[in-house]
C-alpha cells in the first residue's frame, strides 16, 4: 500500500500533466493563405517561422486563392489569418470591400508597405554605353538596331510570355510611343527569355524586356528600367469606377475580348501605376493572437531585399521554409525590429 504522501505527489504530478498538456494543445494555430507566386512562398516562410520561433503559435501554411483566402479573413475564424502578399491595385475591389474605412473593416494591413512596379529593362552596360535612357528612345531606328537579335535589321523585345495579359499592354505601348515601327517581338516562355538573358549578359548584348519588381533577376543581372512620363490615370471604360479614373488620362487599355479594334483604340504614354504591396491578416487576431497581429502590424520588407530571396527560393531552388530559418538566423537584428514592443 502506497504512503498517503506519495499518493498526493502522484496525483500532483499527474494534474500537472495535464495542465502542461492542456496549455501545449491550447497554443494558437494561425494559418497562411499561400498564393501561387514565389515571393509570397517566400514571405509566408519568413512569416511562419518567426511567428513559431519567436511568438510561440503554431503556423500552417495552405495554398489558396485570394478571393477564399479574404473570405476567411473575413469570417475570422481561423480557418485563414494572414494573405502575405497583397498587391494593390490589383486588388483594389477586395481593399474597397474588407479593409477600407468604411467598409467591412475586418482585414488590416501592415504599417509599412513595400513598391512594386512593372517597366520596360535593358542591360546597365547598354545604357552606360549608349545612353538608352527612356522608352522613347526605341522609336530611334538607329538605338532598335542595337537590339536586334537575328539580323533582319529590327529590333527584338520580350513583352512576356504566351497568354499573358502583358502581351499585348507591350503591343499598345510599342504602338503608342511609335517604335512598334523598328522593333517586334519575341513572345516566348519566362524560362527561355531568361537563358536568352543570361547569355545576352555574358556576350554583351543587347536586350530588351518587361519584367517587374521584385525579382531575382535584378539581383544577379544589372537592369535599369527605361523612363516613362509619370501615370495620370486610367482613361478606359472599364475603369470608370476606379478612384484613377480620368477621362483623358494617359493609360487606356481595352483588351482584344472587350473590342476586337482593340489595338487601334488602346494608348499608353505613361508608366504603370506602381503596386503598394501589404501583408493583410484578419482583425480577428487582435483578440486570438495580440501578440501575433503585432507582429504583423510591425513586419516590413523592402523590394531589393525580397528581390535577394528569390535568388534562393526561385532560381536555385531552395526549400523555402529552410531558406527562411537560415535567414531570421542571420537577421536577428531585424527581426527585433519587427517584435519592437512585443512583451
Amino acid at each position: 500500500m502506497k504512503h498517503p504522501a506519495k499518493r498526493i505527489l502522484l496525483a500532483l504530478t499527474a494534474a500537472l500533466a495535464v495542465t502542461a498538456g492542456a496549455a501545449a494543445s491550447a497554443k494558437e494555430q494561425i494559418v497562411i493563405g499561400e498564393v501561387s507566386w514565389d515571393a509570397a512562398r517566400a514571405i509566408s516562410n519568413v512569416l511562419k517561422v518567426v511567428i513559431e520561433d519567436k511568438l510561440g503559435a503554431d503556423v500552417k501554411i495552405i495554398a489558396a486563392d485570394q478571393a477564399a483566402i479574404f473570405a476567411a479573413m473575413d469570417k475570422g475564424d481561423g480557418s485563414i489569418d494572414v494573405h502575405p502578399d497583397l498587391w494593390i491595385p490589383v486588388q483594389a475591389d477586395r481593399w474597397n470591400k474588407f479593409i477600407a474605412p468604411g467598409s467591412r473593416e475586418t482585414v488590416l494591413v501592415n504599417d509599412k508597405p513595400y513598391t512594386g512596379e512593372n517597366a520596360l529593362y535593358i542591360p546597365g552596360y547598354i545604357q552606360d554605353q549608349y545612353g538608352v535612357r527612356k522608352v522613347s528612345d526605341l522609336a530611334d531606328p538607329k538605338v532598335a538596331k542595337l537590339f536586334d537579335m537575328d539580323g533582319d535589321g529590327k529590333g527584338d523585345f520580350w513583352p512576356g510570355a504566351p497568354g499573358w495579359n502583358g502581351v499585348n499592354t507591350q503591343a499598345v505601348r510599342a504602338k503608342s510611343y511609335g517604335f512598334d515601327k523598328s522593333f517586334k517581338s519575341f513572345v516566348v516562355s519566362d524560362a527561355v527569355m531568361k537563358a536568352q538573358l543570361d547569355k545576352a549578359f555574358k556576350q554583351k548584348k543587347a536586350f530588351v524586356l518587361y519584367y517587374w519588381t521584385p525579382e531575382w533577376l535584378h539581383s544577379v543581372y544589372d537592369l535599369r528600367k527605361l523612363e516613362e512620363p509619370a501615370f495620370d490615370g486610367y482613361a478606359m471604360d472599364s475603369k470608370k469606377d476606379d478612384p484613377q479614373y480620368k477621362p483623358d488620362g494617359c493609360y487606356k487599355m481595352i483588351q482584344p475580348n472587350e473590342d476586337p479594334d482593340w489595338l487601334k483604340k488602346s494608348s499608353i504614354t505613361c508608366a504603370e501605376p506602381d503596386a503598394t504591396v501589404y501583408v493583410a491578416y484578419s482583425k480577428s487576431l487582435l483578440k486570438r493572437a495580440p501578440k501575433v497581429a503585432q507582429f504583423l502590424k510591425q513586419v516590413n520588407f523592402d523590394t531589393a531585399e525580397i528581390s535577394q530571396w528569390l535568388v534562393a527560393v526561385a532560381r536555385d531552388k531552395q526549400d523555402p521554409h529552410a531558406f527562411a530559418k537560415e535567414w531570421v538566423k542571420t537577421h536577428p537584428d531585424q527581426v527585433k525590429t519587427w517584435l519592437a514592443g512585443i512583451q
